[in-house]
């Protein structure tokens, strides 16, 4: 069997100040978003490197490369990739290790795109809850300059205080220039009603308000899952 082990320390890779709190042992969600792009590059090369060995089916890479991003995020900014030639082994990952992106047309060819994880629960993540990265871009596919407010049926929003090297408490409603935005809640119970966060989106260029979005969580009894369908555009 071949098989390649590459351990990578995210941590090592850039100075530790240059990024999060001093002491911090892990990196914030942001910090992580700062190093998607450059990761993700490397993704893509090691990609192309184990198709190539045939460690990795073309069909396969786009799910693989899910998994490994759900990692990183998870964990903080520690991870390791493991490529092993077994047949099925996607099948193994779990949910919540995996990162995802959904999108929704909120009309005039704007898209709404919505960064996240497919699952959350709090005994799995070193996250303190559901993270909530959003971009709209234009008809042209070009970035829009957007403020986004959120609101929940149940739950608070909480986001990154670089000065405090902490996750600070919003309440029950948040905005956000594009910033990563978490959403919490405690644990729920098997037949919890599924929470639904709606999403407020104004132009910050002609104060035009956009239609929206609602994002449409499920409960598990150990967390929240989100489904492919769980972004609608508001009518």
């Amino acid at each position: 069997m071949a098989r390649i082990l590459a351990a990578l320390l995210v941590l090592l890779a850039l100075p530790m100040c240059a990024l999060a709190g001093e002491g911090d042992p892990l990196l914030s969600v942001d910090d992580l978003l700062a190093l998607e792009e450059s990761y993700g590059a490397f993704l893509a090369e090691l990609e192309d490197l184990i198709v190539e060995r045939g460690l990795l089916s073309e069909e396969e890479r786009e799910a693989w490369h899910d998994a490994q991003m759900g990692d990183f995020y998870q964990n903080g900014g520690y991870g390791s990739i493991l490529v092993s030639y077994m047949p099925g082994l996607l099948t193994y990952v779990r949910e919540e290790d995996t990162y995802m992106t959904l999108s929704a047309e909120l009309g005039g060819g704007c898209v709404m795109e919505l960064s996240t994880m497919r699952r959350y629960t709090p005994q799995d993540s070193s996250l303190p809850g559901l993270m909530l990265t959003l971009s709209v871009t234009d008809a042209q596919g070009m970035p829009v300059d957007a403020q986004y407010t959120f609101t929940a049926t149940g739950g608070v929003f909480l986001k990154w205080d670089a000065m405090l090297g902490a996750y600070v408490t919003l309440g029950a409603s948040a905005t956000s220039g594009g910033e990563t935005v978490v959403f919490s809640d405690q644990t729920p119970m098997p037949d919890a009603k599924n929470p639904v966060i709606t999403i407020g989106v104004v132009d910050v260029a002609t104060g035009e308000a956009l239609s929206g979005a609602a994002l449409a969580l499920r409960v598990d009894g150990e967390g929240y899952v989100i489904d492919e369908d769980a972004l609608t555009a508001n009518e």
